[in-house]
């Protein structure tokens, strides 16, 4: 098996104290740049609809184990420019570095509880998180129908 991307997530269903699988999750590069101010706050506005950059589908442990880039060779750039790039050897896109920044990962929890007949409050999470340096970063989400919390894994 491959090594770990440098970022990685779980899911775990508090309701149920089992993890959650095949919960799709996708994760975008977002731009915080636009910031304004809204009276007294400050207010930071992504600056465009971002498109994930990769995606996946949590496995029987609640684990996204890897993630699969969009493939289209005109994002090649792109994905470039985020520490992903084409492996020699294997052809496949590998995430060898990751670039400071502000990411979000996107979990579609209202299909996982449709899934199994049962209602849920939240349709999907988004996890927004700041990257400052190269370490590992791991979004574990604990998730009931009509709540759910997080934390900087490790």
């Amino acid at each position: 098996m491959s090594e770990r991307p440098p970022v990685t997530c779980h899911v775990l269903d508090t309701t149920t104290g089992k993890p959650a699988a095949n919960v799709t999750c996708a994760i975008y590069k977002i731009d915080l740049s636009n910031e304004t101010l809204a009276g007294n706050y400050q207010v930071f506005e992504e600056t465009d609809s971002p498109k994930p950059f990769a995606m996946s589908r949590t496995n029987e442990d609640g684990r996204v184990p890897s993630w699969i880039f969009e493939p289209s060779p005109s994002k090649r750039e792109m994905l470039k420019a985020l520490g992903i790039e084409q492996d020699i050897e294997t052809s496949n896109l590998r995430w060898g570095k990751l670039v400071p920044g502000t990411y979000k990962i996107r979990f579609q929890v209202g299909k996982y509880y449709r899934s199994m007949g049962q209602t849920n409050f939240h349709p999907f999470v988004d996890i927004v998180f700041q990257v400052e340096d190269s370490r590992h970063y791991h979004i574990p989400l604990l998730l009931s129908n009509y709540g759910y919390s997080t934390y900087r894994g490790s």
